[in-house]
């Protein structure tokens, strides 16, 4: 009797340290994952527009243009960047623009690499803001694009 409850034990044991051993490594997060909405853009004449200021300029003349939006969204794959402009010719916004693409870091150089096809584009991503805001520099145009992290309402509620 005791040599089966012995056995048992020792059987549980052994799977218990087999699950244990064969569990997935957490391959650490990068900060670009999650979801994003634009703060602001310079371009390559170092002009900078403020988003939320163009959004209600635009709101104030037409009511309908507050559809536009400019957001992105980042998984451990895959980046997507939308973009909801206004219908010049009417009263409303276009359908959103969605880009799709794939990305990696260069471990030598830092740069994110964005792929889409055979379209490269090289930025240099930083973080601030407790990792809430991500700066985009374009190393080809010098475009840069700030961003601001979209906090759920359960993420804002414990802080």
């Amino acid at each position: 009797m005791k040599f089966i409850f012995y056995s048992k034990i020792f059987l549980l044991s052994l799977i218990g340290i087999l699950f244990l051993s064969c569990s997935k490594e957490e391959i650490p997060q990068d900060k670009l994952i999650g979801d994003w909405t634009v703060y602001s853009i310079t371009d390559e004449n170092n002009q900078t527009i403020v988003w939320n200021d163009l959004k209600a300029d635009l709101v104030e003349l037409i009511e309908e243009y507050s559809c536009l939006d400019f957001t992105a969204s980042a998984t451990a794959n895959l980046v997507s960047t939308t973009y909801t402009f206004i219908d010049s010719d009417s009263r409303g916004c276009l359908t959103p623009a969605i880009n799709v693409y794939t990305w990696e870091v260069d471990p030598e150089s830092g740069l994110y690499l964005f792929t889409q096809g055979n379209n490269i584009i090289n930025y240099r991503i930083s973080f601030s803001n407790a990792d809430n805001r991500m700066t985009w520099n374009d190393q080809t145009s010098g475009v840069i694009t700030i961003w601001d992290r979209v906090v759920s309402a359960t993420e804002e509620a414990t802080e």
